[in-house]
């Protein structure tokens, strides 16, 4: 936890020593050489122009801290994600990216209930988990659809929806197990530095149980939200 409240702040620190980061919120709507053509064409219209992407993303570095909560898997547990994502865009549709996240898990209702219900056998159960410590996974990204959105007629902010496969390794209490995952999300690119991130992915492993090895798969629902060098 301290590790990513660690990243978080170095991060955030970065964001507001940029006086100007929001300046270019409003310039991602397009060529002003046509804004100003249909404006001369017709002076009493509320025109705005869209055309070709604004955001350039050859060549460049993003940096993301992530919250994310994670469904399914382990009915005893509840667990959430806190980490970073470092994503090298090679051109607007491929990117890879190395994920870090530190997890923290509790008790879920089910677990406690068992706990606390000493039931026929008259004593309390507690039950057998093999709960996740934190883990780091290798992404590649391909965005295919693109589009801009008009925010409240403020700015334009430009979105890619992505589809991502990936894998590493997952450390559990057992010991260290080898993790893969797919999925998908939406990127938003705010302005030329800021970004945010919706994302789903599905995730599995194998978790060690006394009478064996069990397969666990998650769903992982993560925000993030950071910068783009």
């Amino acid at each position: 936890m301290k590790t990513s409240l660690l990243i978080l702040g170095l991060v955030l620190s970065t964001l507001a020593a940029r006086a100007d980061i929001l300046e270019d919120f409003d310039k991602l709507g397009g060529n002003d050489v046509l804004m100003e053509k249909a404006k001369a064409l017709e002076p009493d219209a509320r025109i705005s122009v869209v055309q070709d992407r604004i955001v350039d993303r050859h060549i460049r570095f993003e940096l993301s801290p992530e919250f994310a909560s994670v469904l399914g898997g382990d009915s005893y547990l509840n667990t959430r994600n806190y980490g970073v994502n470092a994503h090298f865009h090679i051109n607007p549709y491929w990117s890879l990216g190395v994920k870090y996240n530190t997890m923290r898990s509790e008790l879920s209702p089910e677990g406690n209930n068992l706990i606390d219900d000493s039931g026929l056998l008259g004593k309390n159960i507690v039950p057998e988990m093999d709960y996740p410590l934190d883990q780091v996974l290798a992404t590649v990204s391909f965005y295919p659809i693109y589009g801009k959105l008009n925010i409240f007629d403020k700015g334009i902010a430009h979105f890619d929806v992505y589809a991502l496969v990936g894998g590493g390794n997952i450390n559990l209490k057992s010991g260290t197990k080898t993790t893969l995952t797919a999925g998908g999300g939406v990127g938003f690119w705010l302005s030329q530095h800021l970004t945010t991130r919706f994302e789903m992915r599905y995730q599995t492993y194998d978790s060690e149980r006394s009478n064996g090895t069990s397969k666990i798969d998650l769903t992982v629902a993560s925000v993030q939200m950071g910068y783009l060098l």
